[in-house]
């Protein structure tokens, strides 16, 4: 484009270039798009853009263009290291240009978090998952013996709720000489009891709602994505969410995030099908999947859902529509299409 020009910034091309968005709480909407200096053990501003000015463009799974709205157009490149990275920062970054050029009209809570660095999007979560393996136990008059995995831990679990750190720190010990993978979560009776009812701000690139779903705190994302996906056909992988100012991921549980009580505030962006490499032979095949599975607890069906549309979302319609780009059948639910991301007619 004949009209843009690279902007040249101090510490171009050095890996140790950070961006980094926030939010001003006084001030709902106005977000800000930062690019820090991380060489040298330690941490400078070197730029800083108003999200309302500049125009956002991913260019490749890697590559990303941001554009100042105003003449003479200056751009940056973002290149990133991994395509996971990328897409996880694109999913913020998209979501909070759509919340900064809002009218700010009543009802529009904000959903950026304040501070929210893309190097922390991408760090581990909690080690939550994976499998046990055979350890050992002591004994007063034998030492160390081998006990099944499942005994030991089960052991260490009641130690735990007992209060016994001794007996807790052996059975962990013994765990650990053996370099056995834990599974590591708090048990139900830890929440609160009985489904809860959260607040779900639906958007993709057309449309949006707010919808509201009955969960236990205690589920897991993954758990919440396979529900959507059964009850209004979003695929898991077309699901990106933000609870708590978080980007979720998939083995932490909804009260890890805050999920504790009805109201509770979640946002359901939804990427195209073809962003998620995602053919109809895998939808199709995956949503057969989710049928043969365990029923989901009743009283959480479309029909039992209270719809908000905002300004942006058409009215509901209670029967499956085809989109007119690639004439596949979507559901009623549905705000765009789910295959190529087309708005609803």
């Amino acid at each position: 484009h004949s009209g843009i020009r690279p902007l040249c910034l101090p510490g171009a091309g050095s890996e140790a270039l950070r961006l980094q968005l926030s939010m001003d709480p006084s001030r709902a909407g106005e977000f800000r798009l930062a690019l820090r200096d991380m060489s040298g053990h330690r941490s400078v501003f070197i730029a800083e853009f108003d999200l309302r000015s500049v125009q956002y463009e991913v260019k490749s799974p890697r590559c990303h263009e941001m554009r100042l709205s105003a003449p003479p157009h200056d751009s940056v490149s973002f290149n990133f290291r991994c395509d996971r990275e990328a897409e996880e920062w694109a999913t913020v970054v998209m979501s909070s240009l759509r919340e900064a050029h809002r009218d700010g009209k009543a009802g529009h809570a904000p959903v950026a978090a304040a501070a929210v660095a893309a190097d922390a999007l991408s760090s581990p979560s909690l080690p939550l998952t994976g499998e046990i393996s055979p350890s050992s136990l002591y004994q007063p008059d034998q030492g160390w013996v081998s006990l099944p995995a499942e005994g030991l831990c089960l052991e260490l679990s009641r130690a735990i709720e007992a209060g016994d750190a001794q007996a807790a720190a052996q059975h962990a010990a013994a765990l650990a000489r053996q370099k056995a993978a834990l599974t590591v979560q708090l048990s139900e009776k830890n929440y609160a009891d009985g489904e809860i009812n959260l607040c779900v701000v639906v958007e993709d690139v057309s449309s949006s709602a707010c919808v509201t779903v009955k969960v236990f705190p205690y589920m897991t994302v993954a758990a919440l994505k396979q529900q959507v996906f059964f009850e209004y056909g979003f695929h898991p992988r077309v699901q990106r969410w933000v609870i708590g100012q978080c980007l979720c991921t998939e083995p932490r549980s909804l009260a890890s995030y805050g999920v504790q009580k009805d109201g509770d505030t979640a946002y359901l962006y939804l990427i195209s099908a073809r962003q998620a490499r995602i053919t109809r032979q895998l939808f199709q095949q995956d949503l057969e999947g989710a049928l043969l599975a365990p029923p989901i607890p009743p009283g959480n069906g479309p029909a039992s859902q209270e719809w908000r549309g905002y300004s942006t979302l058409p009215s509901r319609l209670q029967t499956e529509w085809a989109c007119p780009s690639c004439t596949f059948i979507n559901k009623p639910s549905r705000p765009g299409c789910e295959i190529c991301a087309t708005a609803r007619p």
